[in-house]
This record gives structure tokens, sequence and C-alpha cells, in this order.
């Protein structure tokens, strides 16, 4: 009797699982199909981020500016680092829908890495951040892979350095790796004077750009940073909430290294970025690659 009812139990689980697949697989597609309408018929699918990296591109080749004093949500300001726009010139020379494109297949990529398999990522479609990051063209999915191919190979920490100088949270990846996987100890530290070697030898090339990088972030730290689906902790200066956001992160994830959890570091760590979207929650799809069960639904589903 015990063995009936087990399996009956059993059944109704499979079955429960199969039906959200199937109703998750549907969602996904409708959103799929939804955002390619919504993209594509005005410009062809040109994303609002990517247009930026791809502007500051352009003005390293023309030796323009790469920082102008505007709010935060204004159209083509760059507020990363000099180096990632002169490492990214080559995308300069080419059309910028083919670049925004290019830029969007690799996040479909990334998103396909997070979450473990293609049918998986249609599923993680439904979830909306995921679409709005997938159309915006940030570097939102491309940072969270690499955190977790991080947290999974101790050759990612090589790109630690890299992603920390992108949105900053990345950073708070060290502890777990430094404590909880001390392999990756070496790769941090040569990736860390890797990193550092290029940022001296872009300043050499740009010494102009560099400042004006860092009066762009005094600039962005005193603004009352705002925009669509902008989240704020506390009002005032978008600095001061990024502050008291990044030091809660920084509890979580030594409370993380401390429990060994290496999904609420990989949270923290992805979600903590100067300026806190809806878009921003998209990385919490690759939650499901942390699961300790290996027999589930989406893991059965073949790549």
């Amino acid at each position: 009797m015990f063995a009936a009812r087990f399996t009956k139990s059993t059944k109704l689980q499979v079955n429960l699982k199969h039906l959200f697949l199937d109703l998750g697989l549907a969602l996904g597609l409708a959103g799929i199909i939804l955002g390619v309408l919504t993209i594509v018929p005005p410009n062809g699918g040109l994303a609002y981020d990517t247009h930026a990296y791809w502007l500051a591109a352009r003005n390293v080749l023309n030796s323009q500016v790469l920082y102008v004093k505007a709010d935060y949500s204004t159209l083509n300001i760059y507020t990363y680092p000099p180096l990632f726009a002169q490492l990214f010139t080559p995308a300069g020379w080419l059309p910028e829908l083919l670049v925004t494109w290019l830029w969007r297949i690799s996040g479909i990529l990334c998103l396909r890495y997070l979450v473990g398999s293609w049918k998986a990522a249609v599923v993680a479609c439904a979830f909306l951040p995921v679409l709005i990051e997938l159309s915006i063209g940030n570097v939102t999915l491309q940072i969270a892979a690499a955190a977790m191919f991080a947290l999974r190979d101790r050759r990612g920490a090589y790109l630690v350095p890299w992603l920390a100088a992108l949105k900053f949270g990345p950073v708070l990846l060290v502890p777990y790796l430094w404590f909880r996987m001390p392999e990756s100890r070496r790769p941090l530290v040569i990736g860390s004077l890797v990193f550092g070697a290029f940022c001296l030898i872009s300043y050499l090339l740009a010494p102009g750009d560099w400042l004006g990088y860092f009066n762009m972030l005094g600039w962005q730290n005193s603004a009352n940073l705002g925009g669509a689906g902008v989240i704020h902790l506390i009002g005032g200066a978008g600095g001061l909430d990024f502050i008291v956001r990044f030091g809660l992160a920084t509890v979580i994830v030594f409370y993380a290294t401390y429990a060994k959890r290496a999904w609420l570091a990989y949270a923290a760590a992805v979600i903590t970025c100067p300026v806190l979207a809806i878009s921003r929650f998209a990385p919490l799809v690759g939650f499901w690659r942390f699961r300790p069960e290996k027999a589930t639904v989406l893991a059965e589903v073949k790549p």
C-alpha cells in the first residue's frame, strides 16, 4: 500500500513538473514573439545600451570625448572605464545594427549558460527582466554568466577584476572565491595584475578620458539617478543609495561565505550595481544551476 501511494505521489509530482514546464515554455515563447514584434519594426532592433557602447567605440576612433555631464537616463552616455571603450573599438567599424544583434546573440548564449539548456532558456524568457535585458542590450547577462563561471571553474576568477570594473558588484565574489575556493586565489591575483597592466596602458594612451571617467563618477554619485524601472532603497543622491545597497550585499556575501551558499554570493554580486533597475534581476534565473538535485525537469532537457 505504501509503495502504491509513493508511486501515485511520484506520478503526481512528475505530471505537475511537466505542466509547469509546458506553461513556462508557452509563456516564454509568447514573450519572445512579443519582444521581437516590439523591438524590430521601429529600427530593426537597435538597443538602448548597446547604442552607447557602439557610440563610445566610435568616439575613441574619432578622438572624441567619452564622457559628458548628463542625467543617467540620457541616451548615448557611456559610464564604464575608458579601457572597455578602447577594447570595443573594432565594433566601431561595423554597422550599429549588426553590432547590436551580435551583442544580443551573446546575451542569449549567456542566458543559455545561466540556465543550462535551450528549453530552459525559453522558459526563462517568461521572466520579464530577461526580456528587458535582451531588448536593451546591457552587459547584465554577460556579467552574470562570467560570475557563474567563476563559481563553477577556477579559471573564471581571471575575469572577476574586469567584471568588478564594469558594475562594481562582482568584487563581492572575492571573499567567497578566496575562502571557499582557494584554488581561485592564484587566478584572482594574476587576473588583477593583468587588468591593472591594461588600465595603465589605457591611461597612457588616453589620460584625459580617465580624468573624464572619474569626473563622471562624481557627477553621477551626487545626482538623483532615475529612469524607467529604477529602484531606490533610499532617496537622495544615487551614490548614497549604492553605498547602502553595497553594504547590505557585503553582509550577505560574508554570510554566504560562512555558510557556503554559492547561490547567495552569486545573487549579491550580480544584482549590486550603481543603478538598480527591474531588469537587473534577470540573472536570478541562474539560481536553477545551483540546485543540489541533478535530476530536475529542466536539467533533463538536453542542450
